[in-house]
């Protein structure tokens, strides 16, 4: 092995006169190194005598393998793992130079921001009392696909946007519950209610009154909105996050 690399002779020319990643190796340790590689050679030595003058039918097969591994040229791929630490060595190289040093510009959308998703009216006014993502209970990690809206008992909750009901009723997880599609596979739900103002199969529009909170001094709304099945952050597409 070699104890430097030519830069030049990896980086190929793709990577144009661009210097490389500026890598050093550390100063070798000649005396102990060689004194390391001289004791594993001498077991390496001894282990493969000791191997070949057993004449032992269990040995038999493994020391064909060797044979081969050791006289056949065929079963030599020094050139083909060198080609494969080379081409390595160059991908890291590459992904240095294009990913690391790439600045977004001015214009970029943050992914979280959806532009695709339209906005939406806030079903309650409230406190969001837990957010969307990864969440800490009784010492056990979950993730909590929508949020939570607190807000006095009785509040009105209304549709975030113009759809069709197709869930409304009891949900072993979320109570009564409300599921509107808004089409292109947009699909927002509407848990913990007290009570439902609206039926299965019937269009709404965005702002009108769905349901209205469990009565009490306080209640929350489970809000959730699912993009093709899956959770999107509803607090990236509702005014004022934090407090609606």
């Amino acid at each position: 092995m070699r104890d430097s690399w030519d830069w030049e002779e990896i980086k190929g020319a793709p990577l144009g006169s661009w210097p490389g990643p500026g890598r050093a190796l550390p100063p070798p340790r000649f005396p102990r190194r060689w004194l390391r590689q001289g004791i594993f050679a001498g077991l390496l030595w001894l282990a493969l005598t000791i191997l070949f003058r057993l004449d032992s039918p269990v040995v038999q097969p493994l020391q064909l393998g060797l044979r081969h591994y050791l006289a056949d040229p065929a079963a030599d791929y020094t050139q083909a793992v060198a080609q494969l630490v080379r081409s390595g060595m160059w991908l890291d190289a590459y992904d240095r130079w294009v990913f690391h040093s790439f600045t977004p510009g001015a214009g970029a959308v943050p992914v979280t921001a959806s532009p695709a998703l339209p906005a939406m009216a806030v079903p309650l006014s409230g406190n969001i009392s837990r957010p969307y993502g990864w969440m800490v209970a009784a010492g056990q990690q979950y993730f909590h696909n929508g949020i939570d809206i607190q807000a006095p008992g009785g509040s009105t909750v209304r549709a975030a946007l113009a759809g069709k009901v197709i869930r409304a009723g009891e949900d072993p997880a979320l109570g009564l519950v409300v599921e509107i599609d808004h089409g292109r596979g947009l699909v927002t739900v509407y848990g913990t209610l007290g009570h439902v103002k609206v039926s299965q199969g019937q269009a709404v529009e965005k702002g009108s009154v769905i349901a209205t909170l469990a009565k009490g001094p306080v209640a929350q709304l489970h809000f959730e909105v699912r993009q093709d099945g899956r959770p999107v952050d509803p607090s990236t597409l509702l005014t004022t996050p934090g407090k609606m």
